[in-house]
């Protein structure tokens, strides 16, 4: 099957598998060249960078796991103690490269509605699999799991299948198994968009994917009494449930259920990764490297982001913490939490040339780590540069269409007189 050609010796994909592999002498690299999950932020960057996709698509796989690692190790005890796990609606791998390293491949089914997507994944990573179907009562499955995970599978159903594909999931699970899911939560609905009394809003204007139907396959939002409810009706009042809010990459909510009655899952002490973005990278007069850019920890309850670590050949060159207001932040995520998020640090010439790889990236209070970037120094600033003169060309043309227009409106206004 055709592969992406940008990982094969890429140094910048060996560098980051250093940081975000479990053994990385063992980690799986290969993407699909028809994995969506790349295609998809690689087509909305403007400059269309490949290696900025790359890093983007590993680093949120590793994030993704890790969320579920959470849950698991609370509910389980760890991955040894599962003996069947369903990756539901998988895509091309990026989640399974990682939970193969942490439990063994035959003890795992991959199932998605793309057959190359599960032939992908049983030659590649060494799974069962298992090609899932359009209508939720063909998908036939003599197997049942110990654990279920549907990450954003249901963030895309309309109200048709989300109820048939929520029982027929339910019941595959084993008498002490568990059910994860994401939806996407009524709080980040669309400005000016209302939710429906029902509970569940769908639309097909947008969708991840360039080739399922989008009356099949679009967004949906859903409040948490109509997920209660829905729970409450596949498992006929028997199962447990438990709400993770922006559970998983800090957007979407998460839901844990188990037939078990009476579950407790008040012990699972959630914790959320931070965010960071590099806005700038620079030359200074004395021929420093300036970086600039913001890292914030708006999830975790009064969390905070410890230090921002610049590292070059596995050492730690520099490192700083975030301190300078950034009210536009405040703003875009709502939250006082993100103020202090701005950062500036300057790393001496004699430690870094441009051809080095760098890895910045923003460490909190509870440990948990996100990658900024993964880049040679040189590549990033032509990046920032970059972007710093498509901002200023839009701007430009934005202030020429308002000279336009108040030059029309003065056009039409000597017309009428």
């Amino acid at each position: 099957m055709e592969v992406n050609c940008f990982v094969e010796n890429n140094p910048i994909v060996e560098t980051l598998i250093q940081y975000l592999a479990r053994s990385p002498k063992t980690f799986q690299p290969k993407i699909a060249a028809a994995d969506e999950m790349f295609l998809y932020p690689f087509n909305e960057l403007e400059e269309r960078n490949s290696d900025r996709a790359l890093v983007s698509y590993y680093s949120l796989g590793r994030t993704l796991f890790d969320s579920i690692k959470q849950i698991i190790n609370q509910y389980f005890g760890s991955f040894e103690q599962i003996s069947s796990f369903l990756d539901f609606a998988c895509g091309y791998g990026r989640f399974m490269r990682f939970l193969v390293q942490e439990m063994p491949a035959q003890k795992i089914w991959a199932s998605d509605i793309y057959g190359d997507a599960v032939k992908f994944q049983t030659e590649y990573f060494g799974v069962k699999g298992i090609v899932s179907t359009r209508e939720p009562e063909h998908f036939i499955v003599e197997q049942k799991f110990d654990c279920i995970y549907a990450g954003s599978f249901f963030s895309h159903m309309p109200p048709r299948t989300f109820h048939r594909w929520m029982q027929r999931l339910y019941d595959l699970l084993n008498p002490e198994g568990l059910l994860i899911f994401s939806v996407l939560d009524e709080a980040i609905l669309p400005a000016g968009v209302e939710m429906p009394s029902e509970g569940i809003l769908f639309s097909s204007d947008s969708s991840e994917s360039q080739f399922l139907d989008r009356n099949d396959y679009g967004t949906t939002y859903v409040k948490e009494a109509y997920i209660r409810e829905l729970i409450q009706q596949v498992s006929q009042h028997q199962a447990s449930i438990f709400r993770i809010p922006k559970g998983l990459s800090n957007y979407q909510d998460l839901y844990l259920v188990t037939p078990q009655q009476n579950r407790d899952f008040t012990a699972l002490d959630f914790k959320y990764y931070p965010e960071g973005y590099l806005d700038a990278c620079n030359i200074t007069p004395t021929g420093d490297i300036q970086l600039e850019g913001w890292a914030v920890d708006y999830c975790n309850p009064k969390g905070c982001v410890e230090t921002i670590q610049m590292i070059v050949n596995n050492q730690v060159i520099q490192q700083c913490k975030p301190s300078q207001e950034r009210p536009d932040l405040v703003e875009h995520f709502k939250t006082s939490q993100a103020l202090n998020s701005g950062w500036n640090c300057s790393i001496d010439s004699g430690k870094i040339s441009p051809q080095d790889i760098i890895i910045i990236k923003a460490v909190n209070t509870v440990g948990l780590e996100w990658i900024i970037a993964v880049e040679t120094v040189k590549n990033l600033m032509m990046r920032t540069r970059w972007r710093e003169e498509l901002l200023k060309t839009q701007t430009h043309l934005k202030q020429r269409e308002s000279q336009l227009q108040e030059t029309q409106s003065k056009l039409e206004l000597t017309e009428l007189t």
